[in-house]
């Protein structure tokens, strides 16, 4: 694998992932803000350069230092060649199976390759499997949708509020999901409604390093009212002047989710993986 640094190859190669888009998503989000102040400080390795077949982004080997700490160890993956990505994940200077990790992208037809290759290190890869959605831009008549709504207003998320976010995300409630979430906050576009604009949020949905849209929640006291898909589309401006891709997931039994999105102007575009992996 290379690592590449240069400006311009990087520039360059997140051109070439958005041709394949939604399958490179991940990659490409993730890319997108290792350009603009890696603030994750993140690693972009391919396989070759120019005419690359598989795209990674994570963490430093040495900067993965907890080896529990999976919301760290997180790999974005995109690959068009399977037995290519076969070799990359068997190189201990690309993968470090020896840790608690996670891959997320948008190919379910790498789940093959990656419990095969995991197998051999640790216990069989637990995947997710959820709704992903994509839009291209976002137009001028989808702005007049963005109100507050009743009595809450727009504002941004807190970083000593992580603690609200991570008590109900499905994929945290524990300190390193929390810490995981504060830096988060810290670094990416978020967006929150608070009961006139003061006091705790009471919906929000946030932003993360690979450019994703996600953390949705609303207090049940104004659900079906129209809060979330006011607030996506708030942050799909957001996330719109900075350039990044526009995408989300939803899981398959949260039908209210899926409908929101979809009220939003965000068309299925297919599935959004994760895998997790514990070594033995």
């Amino acid at each position: 694998m290379l690592v590449l640094t240069c400006s311009s190859k990087l520039a360059a190669l997140r051109c070439l992932l958005t041709h394949s888009f939604p399958e490179s998503l991940k990659a490409c989000g993730a890319l997108h803000h290792v350009i603009n102040g890696n603030p994750f400080k993140l690693e972009v390795l391919v396989d070759r350069w120019p005419e690359f077949s598989t795209v990674m982004c994570r963490p430093s080997l040495e900067d993965m230092k907890d080896p529990s700490d999976h919301y760290t160890n997180t790999y974005f993956l995109f690959s068009r060649d399977p037995q290519n990505l076969r070799q990359i994940l068997e190189d201990p200077k690309a993968v470090n199976w020896n840790q608690d990790l996670q891959i997320q992208g948008c190919q379910p037809a790498l789940g093959g390759v990656l419990q095969e290759v995991s197998s051999k290190h640790g216990k069989q890869m637990q995947t997710t499997s959820n709704f992903l959605y994509m839009k291209d831009r976002i137009a001028e008549e989808e702005l007049e949708k963005i109100n507050n709504i009743r009595d809450l207003q727009f504002s941004v998320l807190m970083p000593d509020e992580a603690h609200l976010v991570n008590a109900v995300w499905g994929f945290g409630g524990n300190e390193r999901s929390e810490l995981y979430v504060r830096r988060c906050i810290q670094n990416f576009p978020t967006v929150c409604m608070r009961r006139g604009g003061v006091g705790e949020p009471l919906a929000w949905v946030m932003s993360e390093h690979s450019a994703e849209m996600r953390m949705g929640y609303t207090d049940k006291l104004y659900r079906g009212l129209g809060v979330f898909r006011s607030m996506i589309l708030k942050l799909t401006k957001k996330m719109a002047t900075i350039g990044t891709p526009l995408y989300c997931h939803v899981a398959p039994n949260n039908m209210s989710s899926q409908a929101a999105t979809l009220a939003a102007g965000f068309p299925l575009a297919g599935r959004w993986q994760q895998w997790n992996f514990q070594p033995l």
